[in-house]
């Protein structure tokens, strides 16, 4: 399998109104195929932060999922991504904390998610930031298109992962927080 077969073609917007977001996507005919409540572990060496490599279970309850992630740089197909899925997100809890990968930070996400032929939006709600709507494709001009149907400019997209937009546009920074929920 060669590199590119794992690579995310995905861009975020931020500070969309949410209630016109979902407008617009009736509008343009987009299909809700999800809305997701995540609780997520994410596991990283110190020394894997320079490359922003980890590695993420997943679950919204029904499927659990395996997934490594490191982005080398920040652009639109950027992010290195292998996922698989498992039985048991707890049982892969343990696993990795028993092989000595250190947890990083336990964290919850609601998601909700449309797709308009192969481009797929998620609209992300955190517990300490506005929406995120990330949109994602199997190419660039996948993603610029999927921008230009919801009428976003794409001068405005943000390529970096979650932990940087986090610290970068809102100051929360998630490398101090090991438990980020709705509730704490």
């Amino acid at each position: 399998m060669s590199n590119s077969e794992h690579k995310e073609v995905e861009a975020r917007w931020l500070d969309l109104d949410q209630k016109e977001l979902l407008k617009k996507l009736s509008e343009v005919g987009a299909k809700q195929i999800g809305d997701f409540f995540f609780r997520e572990w994410i596991f990283a060496h110190p020394e894997w932060m320079k490359q922003f490599r980890r590695v993420r279970v997943r679950t919204d309850g029904k499927t659990h999922w395996l997934t490594y992630k490191a982005n080398p740089t920040w652009g639109v197909d950027s992010t290195e991504e292998v996922e698989v899925n498992i039985s048991s997100a707890e049982d892969a809890v343990k696993f990795l904390t028993a092989i000595g990968l250190p947890l990083v930070r336990f964290q919850e996400k609601k998601r909700k998610t449309f797709t308009h032929g192969d481009t797929t939006f998620d609209i992300d709600e955190w517990p300490k930031i506005p929406m995120v709507l990330e949109i994602e494709a199997p190419s660039e001009a996948g993603v610029r298109k999927g921008a230009e149907l919801l009428g976003l400019s794409w001068e405005k997209a943000v390529f970096e992962d979650q932990a940087v937009v986090h610290k970068k546009y809102y100051g929360v920074d998630l490398f101090s927080i090991a438990d980020y929920r709705f509730d704490a």
